[in-house]
This record gives C-alpha cells, sequence and structure tokens, in this order.
C-alpha cells in the first residue's frame, strides 16, 4: 500500500489517518488534495468532506538493510516467546510482510490480530526513527490478514445487502483506518449505496445507505 486516499471532516485529519494507513510521518508523505472540505469550523455543520490522495515519497520505497534490521529484530522478540519460531519476508502487492512462523496456536496473533498490530506498531516506530525514507511494513501470522480481510468484504457485503432490504442505513461497530478502508472500498462500485464514517478518534463506525433518489 504506497498510496491512499483517505476522507475526513478537514484536510489535516484526512492526512493524519493517511499517515496511520501507511505508518509513517506527514513529512514522509506527498499529499494531493482532491476537495479541501468546508474548513475546521464550518466541519461542524456540514456533510462535505475534505478528501486527499497520499503517496509515499520518492524516495520511500522498500530498502533491504531496514527489512533486513526489522526482521532480525521481529525474530529476536518472537524467539523468547517460542524459541523454534522464525521470520519469513514476503512481497505482496508490493507492500513487504513480515510473516511469523509460529506453532499455529494463534499466539502471534492475538485477540482480533491485536499482538500482530503490537509487533507492527513497535517496527515502524523504529523504522521511522532509524529508516525514515523506507517503505513501511506490515506484520502477519498465518495468514491471518488474508483471512481478516476476506470476514471484512463478506461483512460489507451482507450489511450492503440488509441496507438495501430495508431501505435504509446499517452501521458497523467502531473500526481502525485500515478496516473501514477495506469496507468502503468494497462498496465503491455499488452505485445505489453511499458510505461514510462517523465518529470521533481513531475508531469510527462505517454507515452504509442506499442513496436518495
Amino acid at each position: 500500500m504506497q498510496s491512499v486516499e483517505t476522507e475526513a471532516k478537514t484536510v489535516e485529519e484526512a492526512i493524519q489517518i493517511a499517515c496511520e494507513q501507511l505508518h509513517t510521518t506527514k513529512d514522509a508523505l506527498h499529499i494531493e488534495i482532491l476537495n479541501d472540505g468546508p474548513g475546521k469550523l464550518l466541519s461542524l455543520f456540514s456533510n462535505k468532506k475534505a478528501k486527499i490522495r497520499a503517496s509515499l515519497d520518492g524516495a520511500a520505497a522498500a530498502d533491504e538493510n531496514s527489512v533486513d534490521v526489522l526482521k532480525e529484530t521481529l525474530e529476536t522478540i518472537v524467539k523468547q516467546i517460542y524459541s523454534p519460531a522464525s521470520v519469513e519476508v514476503n512481497n505482496e502487492n508490493g507492500d513487504t510482510i513480515l510473516n511469523i512462523v509460529g506453532d499455529g496456536s494463534g499466539i502471534f496473533i492475538g485477540k482480533k490480530g491485536q499482538t500482530l498490530e503490537a509487533f507492527q506498531y513497535l517496527l515502524n516506530k523504529i523504522r521511522i526513527k532509524n529508516f525514515r525514507n523506507s517503505a513501511p511494513v506490515y506484520v502477519d501470522s498465518e495468514s491471518y490478514r488474508t483471512r481478516h480481510t476476506e470476514s471484512l468484504v463478506n461483512l460489507a457485503r451482507n450489511l450492503s445487502d440488509k441496507a438495501k432490504k430495508r431501505n435504509g442505513p446499517v452501521t458497523t461497530s467502531p473500526m481502525n483506518p485500515k478496516d473501514r478502508r477495506i469496507i468502503h472500498m468494497t462498496l465503491k462500485q455499488d452505485k445505489s449505496l453511499t458510505t461514510w464514517s462517523k465518529g470521533e478518534g481513531t475508531l469510527k463506525k462505517v454507515i452504509i445507505a442506499p442513496k436518495q433518489k
């Protein structure tokens, strides 16, 4: 994921979401403003959203040295938990995936992927500090992220059917920016529906509703 499009009440909020999704800082991004939005004050009274396209700066490409260091760091951590564990480096759609090979018990995944997220957060903090211009890395184990994405796609389709049947909005539980993006992108091509995020902070709900004719 080298570029993303994000929406929020203000441009700054949209940039912050992009930073979270790309696991980087604002100064490492190239920002293209697609829609200015209503501004901070008017955002309280308007449904209009600011929209940006953010991409990693040209220098921010996968760096072999940074990946090797991060792989070694992760492997040192996981071996303290389960000594036979190892870490493989995979590339999926341009993303660098550090895949933890363990005992198949899910010990490195945690509840709802929280352990994987903690590993990923730590490694990307190290990356930003020491390899500022390298691309983010993602941590996986036992194909959890693929299965998680598939479950979100199925959720989006089931909720879209529900919204159409009741001819009214339906709501997801609070989600992080990456999970919300999967919901939005899954339903983006359905011209009969509209989706938007609602809530404050990082965790927000996704509203799915039929478009008004």
